[in-house]
């Protein structure tokens, strides 16, 4: 099976790189190989054309494939918490107060739809807001402190980075008022039909290598330092923080690791839909539950963090 990654390496890395350490796929029946992706948006599309067999992927570019009717199908979640979220300064302490404020979001990707949704959902007259579409330059001018806020995928080196140069600011995870997934196992149609099996043992292997690395966290975290040399130490573990946070939300405490439900996706649709980045298609269409542990993967009470 070969699987993609999102993006390059990050914190998220870890469970794979655990699983193959431990044989945890190799029992589960999965030969696993794997590669870096370029970003939901362009992975996906190699998902469908069965370049890969199965992505770790957000579930946003994954729910606009399927309404472009792309042959995948969602079987599985990392994150049932979407990690859009709005770096802010400091004088900026609610959505509110967002309005009289410059904001910088890719406002042609998913994450612009999340703002559309959360500037609705917490009551932010946006005509008040000084929206500046997102480009190479953005990050800096917020650095600098000539944009008041920035929209970030969270979990990742470049989000530790800009905390780290623009100390004290607000953090506002968009999931308090707009609930959308975070990544999701996408998986081929083909290779569903043809090896349903491996599909179930991939699903399986990494709810399983999950639980491997919140119960030896200090050590997956060393491994994933030693694997990904290009990263800062610091980075690394600011990333990986940030998944198991979100890998071990109210959610998959109670159903499991890598469980997703249905509705889930169907409110992740909803808040692409109302943004005209996807098109409407009965989720049921290109979700499976079938492919799930046969018994729950759950998170231990609570996953240390050195």
């Amino acid at each position: 099976m070969k699987m993609a990654f999102e993006w390059t390496c990050s914190g998220d890395w870890a469970v794979v790189y655990e699983g193959l350490e431990q044989g945890i796929f190799a029992k589960n029946g999965v030969d696993l190989t794997y590669d870096r992706g370029q970003g939901g948006s362009d992975t996906v599309p190699l998902v469908a054309a069965r370049e890969f067999d199965i992505g770790i992927i957000s579930a946003p570019p994954a729910v606009i494939g399927a309404g472009q009717d792309m042959p995948i199908t969602i079987i599985g979640a990392a994150s049932t918490v979407g990690p859009v979220t709005i770096l802010a300064d400091p004088s900026i302490k609610s959505p509110k107060d967002l309005e009289g404020h410059s904001l910088s979001v890719q406002t042609n990707q998913f994450e612009g739809a999340v703002w559309d949704a959360y500037a609705k959902a917490a009551g932010i007259d946006v005509s008040k807001v000084n929206v500046i579409p997102a480009d190479d330059a953005s990050q800096a001018e917020f650095l600098g402190g000539k944009i008041d806020a920035f929209v970030v995928f969270y979990p990742t080196a470049s989000t530790k980075a800009i905390l780290d140069q623009r100390p004290g600011l607000t953090v506002m995870p968009m999931q308090d008022h707009v609930p959308t997934y975070g990544h999701t196992f996408v998986a081929n149609n083909a290779f569903l039909k043809e090896n349903g099996s491996a599909a179930k043992g991939f699903v399986t292997g990494w709810a399983q290598s999950a639980k491997y690395v919140q119960d030896h966290y200090d050590e997956s975290y060393q491994q994933l330092v030693s694997k990904c040399p290009e990263v800062s130490p610091q980075a690394l573990k600011f990333s990986m923080d940030a998944y198991f946070d979100s890998y071990t939300a109210p959610y998959s405490r109670e159903h499991g690791f890598g469980s997703f439900s249905v509705d889930g996706i169907a409110q992740t649709q909803a808040v692409l839909v109302d943004a005209g980045l996807a098109e409407a298609k009965p989720v049921a269409e290109f979700t499976s539950e079938d492919y799930q542990p046969d018994q729950p993967v759950l998170p231990s009470a609570a996953a240390p963090k050195p």
